[in-house]
């Protein structure tokens, strides 16, 4: 049986640290935690283990660029967890990214401005991940707010 990384990839401070243990046989990485698709594929390098892409719930947005990560592997050697629009009460785009025979199709979405407002958050909700934003931002180093 296989050991995959989750967590400890997506929420440590040292990524890298599972594979310097050999503490797994398998990565499982996600675009939006790892700070985005060319992050993430040098994770998966620096790492030096097979990678499976996964995803929170996120529109097809978010999926499209795990997608995009799925696609820019070397090799795909597990099924992936980009199913989950599905879970969702709707989406950002008139063409939702759902799997067909358990595949997705790569390419960019189309945002729709309406369904955006449909499904926006309450403003509570929106100044509370804004600040949350903030405060992250003021964490970096100078030289990588810029």
């Amino acid at each position: 049986m296989r050991i995959a990384a989750d967590e400890s990839i997506r929420k440590a401070g040292d990524p890298l640290l599972v594979a310097r243990r050999e503490a797994a046989d398998l990565i499982v990485v996600k675009v939006a935690p790892l700070g985005g698709v060319a992050h993430a594929l040098t994770i998966v390098a620096d790492c030096g283990l097979p990678a499976v892409v996964s995803s929170a719930l996120d529109t097809s947005v978010g999926i499209s660029a795990g997608v995009a990560l799925a696609a820019a592997l070397p090799a795909l050697d597990g099924a992936c967890g980009l199913g989950t629009v599905a879970l969702l009460d709707g989406d950002v785009t008139r063409r939702p990214l759902t799997p067909v025979a358990g595949m997705l199709r790569p390419g960019r979405v189309t945002v729709d401005r309406e369904l955006v407002h449909a499904y926006a958050a309450e403003q509570a909700r929106v100044r509370w991940w804004q600040d949350r934003v903030r405060a992250c931002w003021a964490e970096l180093p100078p030289h990588r707010q810029g």
